[in-house]
């Protein structure tokens, strides 16, 4: 008898322009589909990472964004971030109007890759709407984490008690130690396994008091970035994305 495969979400996929590559939205989703009944994916969280260009414009993101909503699918939902930078914050943009533009399921942060100064008014001010944004709507904010201080988990930890309907999941679970004392101290803080290593993942398993909090997440297609452009491999997209979710 054929093993069945359990159902479950990616929340960290990306289209959009990558370093000197651009990623079709419909092209991957439609590989995201195509193995569906293998990976048991059946619905994706994506963001543009054209949002970390230096000239990026929220309307040049929307506009990915209305071209990735044309995926259609009996298999597979797709559901998109917003991924508000500071630059957004600098040109008056409200977060409110921006995430009005389209059914976004959350908001992104990126401190590694976008420098979110508090002490700057505006980027203060543009922090607090995105999570009072996500706790008024129970949206998620996906929230990129690492080891250096600027992208530690509890980076934003203020926020985390007093809005508790906002869903908020460290991307990455980096690191480890930092990732489970925020999943078990906060009800409302999850996590997801976005380039994550075997041994990682079981050690958060095990530091973790509800491992449910750990969501799957592949980071494709930058994870196939990384692995043919900086570690040489030469396997497919396809490959990559049925990988990443063995790993989980």
């Amino acid at each position: 008898m054929k093993k069945e495969v359990s159902k479950m979400t990616d929340h960290h996929v990306h289209i959009g322009q990558f370093n000197e590559i651009y990623y079709d939205a419909l092209e991957l989703f439609a590989i995201i589909e195509k193995l569906s009944a293998k990976t048991g994916v059946t619905e994706i969280r994506y963001s543009s990472t054209s949002s970390c260009r230096d000239d990026a414009e929220l309307l040049r993101v929307e506009e990915e964004i209305e071209y990735a909503l044309n995926f259609e699918s009996d298999v597979l939902t797709a559901r998109p971030y917003l991924w508000f930078i500071p630059r957004y914050a600098e040109q008056g943009i409200s977060v409110e109007s921006a995430a009005g533009a389209f059914d976004y399921c959350g908001i992104k942060l990126h401190p590694a890759g976008q420098n979110w100064n508090e002490e700057n008014p505006k980027h203060e001010r543009a922090l607090r709407e995105i999570f009072e944004w996500a706790d008024k709507n129970e949206k998620s904010v996906l929230i990129h984490c690492g080891p250096q201080k600027c992208d530690l988990p509890t980076r934003f930890e203020r926020f985390f008690a007093e809005y508790k309907n906002a869903r908020v999941i460290l991307a990455h679970s980096n690191p480890v130690k930092e990732t489970a004392e925020m999943l078990n101290k906060y009800k409302n803080v999850f996590s997801d396994t976005a380039c994550i290593s075997r041994e990682d993942l079981k050690l958060l398993r095990e530091k973790a008091t509800d491992s449910s909090k750990i969501l799957f997440g592949s980071d494709f297609p930058v994870s196939h970035y990384f692995a043919t452009h900086i570690f040489g491999k030469t396997h497919s997209l396809e490959e990559e994305y049925e990988e990443n979710c063995g790993l989980f």
